[in-house]
């Protein structure tokens, strides 16, 4: 008898890999497909490490259909930029074999992830995958979700304490922003957090501290544009909340150039309307204003070279007034100066004294300052730049221009030179000469780069013909002014504090140009209170109150801390290369 023969279907090579993908009981991948993922992923591994990631994406996907559980799988189609979300969730339910492909066969393979809005961090091993979930969670606003578990975790790496830094922003715990955010190395972790703690500072008012943090981030941080632009934004909320309009605006405006949709800066850049700005100053007030000027000159501790000049200047002006109002010949006018010296000795202070000298004796209408940089001069194409300079010098009409870091308007780096420099101070030259009448102008900066400026540039020398050369403080002028910047903020030192205080600028002298004199004083006060108020809180006190000398005093381990930190922060600077913290 024949029977019939039923032929078996072969089935498709898809088929077969989906029939062979299939689990077996228990869940589990079935050893061929886990076998064909492996082999997927080696070859993605390769193609990765080529810089084919298009290819590498399509075999990392491969390796995940035929083996869900394969983490390592997950990370490299992360790695990629392909599905992201569902690789990071993936890798968390298969935690337990992240990293044990790469281990078998003694493989690299490094992702990365936002940790905060600008932060990237590492993905790459499990500490570091609880990290991205974490900051996932975060970005969904799933806040409580995140700290059922960060709650437990220990601060034993940067990327931790960022994120619990981040949370407590995030929930506006302030000063658990500031406290968590203190112990973070990492510089690219470093800079977002602080900018959190600013923002806290801003917060609670504490516009000086903000200030001091947003001045450090602006000059230490290699960041992309986004950043600056947002640290420009809060700098111009603090000086905002100080009263200081027309800094505020300034940087308000920097931030709009570079992200015009951040918050609401569209507005705040356009918040001062044309002619806003110091009032004129009214012939009977003139005498009060001068009296003003040589009050505040002579109140300035140091700089008695200084003193004499700007005094002399004065005695001339008014001579020249008498002697006109006698009939003798004369012609007195607003000049141009040129102020050379390190960060931090007074020049902008000096810069605002003047101003109100030449209101006082009415040679200037109004006598306010414009502190201004090669940024604001300086526009993105040829023929802007003509446009920018002139807003900014309309601006100081009637007072004064300050520009600080001139010698960077002729930037020699520039291949075939500095053209938009150059049209800046063409600019500034015709106008200095032009509106001479309403206009001081005032250059500032080291002096061996001013004495370069004016070397190379008839035209300046000619025109900026009154120097004022301004030295490094003294250790002991650095005294005298930490101590007024204590009593102006009620804080004492005591005894050994004095001690302390002395010994530390007898130790920094030889290197206050690169710290920034006056500025680095500054920093240390404000320093030196907040670890006396950390030393406090953290002091056990068994229900006894804190008296005014305890919360008034600074202790001789304030000050060392104090100083330590900014030596630190000074010799990190260094070591990148990068400019010294001196408005730190």
């Amino acid at each position: 008898m024949i029977t019939s023969v039923v032929p078996v279907p072969v089935p498709a090579p898809e088929q077969e890999r989906e029939q062979e993908g299939r689990t077996v009981s228990g869940g589990k991948t079935s050893w061929l497909a886990a076998r064909r993922a492996e082999r997927a992923w080696l070859d993605a591994v390769g193609l990765f490490e080529q810089g084919a990631t298009d290819r590498a994406a399509a075999r990392f996907a491969d390796a995940v259909r035929d083996d869900p559980t394969a983490a390592d799988a997950w990370l490299g189609l992360h790695a990629t930029g392909q599905r992201q979300d569902e690789a990071l969730a993936a890798m968390e339910q298969h935690v337990a074999k992240f990293g044990a492909l790469r281990a078998k066969h003694d493989k690299t393979l490094v992702s990365q992830f936002r940790i905060g809005t600008y932060a990237n961090h590492a993905l790459e091993t499990s500490g570091e995958l609880w990290l991205a979930v974490h900051s996932a969670l975060l970005d969904a606003g799933a806040l409580g979700e995140a700290w059922q578990t960060m709650a437990e975790a220990e601060p034993d790496c940067d990327g931790t304490r960022f994120l619990t830094t981040r949370y407590a922003y995030l929930s506006e715990e302030w000063n658990w922003v500031l406290s968590s955010s203190t112990d973070i190395e990492d510089p690219l972790l470093v800079a977002e957090a602080q900018l959190y703690a600013a923002q806290a500072l801003i917060a609670q008012k504490v516009w000086h501290e903000a200030l001091n943090t947003l001045t450090w981030l602006s000059e230490e941080m290699e960041v992309n544009s986004d950043f600056e632009a947002e640290v420009a934004y809060w700098s111009g909320v603090a000086h905002e909340g100080l009263g200081a309009g027309e800094q505020a605006l300034k940087h308000f405006q920097y931030a709009y150039r570079h992200h015009p949709g951040l918050y609401d800066v569209a507005e705040r850049a356009q918040v001062v309307q044309a002619g806003a700005g110091a009032a004129a100053v009214v012939a009977g007030q003139r005498a009060d204003l001068l009296a003003e000027a040589r009050a505040e000159l002579d109140g300035m501790i140091g700089l008695d070279s200084v003193k004499r000049q700007v005094h002399t200047l004065i005695a001339q002006l008014e001579m020249a007034e008498l002697r006109a109002q006698q009939g003798i010949p004369t012609r007195t006018r607003p000049q141009h100066f040129v102020f050379a010296g390190p960060p931090g000795t007074g020049k902008t202070t000096v810069a605002r004294i003047v101003g109100k000298v030449f209101a006082g004796l009415g040679l200037l209408e109004r006598g306010h300052v414009v502190e201004t940089q090669r940024v604001d001069l300086v526009g993105e194409h040829l023929g802007s730049t003509a446009l920018k300079t002139s807003a900014v010098i309309d601006s100081a009409l009637d007072g004064v221009l300050f520009i600080d870091e001139a010698y960077a308007l002729v930037n020699e780096g520039y291949n075939g030179g500095d053209a938009f420099g150059n049209e800046a101070l063409q600019v500034l030259l015709k106008r200095a000469e032009d509106d001479r009448e309403r206009l001081v102008v005032v250059l500032a900066g080291y002096r061996r780069e001013m004495e370069t400026l004016l070397a190379t540039n008839p035209g300046l020398a000619s025109r900026f013909t009154t120097h004022v050369d301004f030295p490094s403080y003294a250790p002991e002028e650095l005294r005298r002014i930490a101590v007024v910047l204590l009593d102006d903020n009620g804080d004492v030192l005591s005894p050994a504090g004095a001690n302390a205080l002395e010994q530390s600028l007898k130790g920094a002298a030889d290197r206050i140009d690169a710290l920034g004199n006056g500025r680095f004083i500054r920093n240390l006060c404000q320093k030196a209170a907040a670890h006396r108020d950390l030393r406090l809180a953290a002091t056990p006190r068994n229900g006894e109150p804190l008296t005014r000398e305890d919360l008034v005093t600074l202790h001789a381990p304030d000050v060392l801390a104090a100083f330590d930190e900014l030596m630190e922060r000074a010799k990190a600077s260094a070591d990148a290369g990068g400019p010294s913290p001196a408005g730190a």
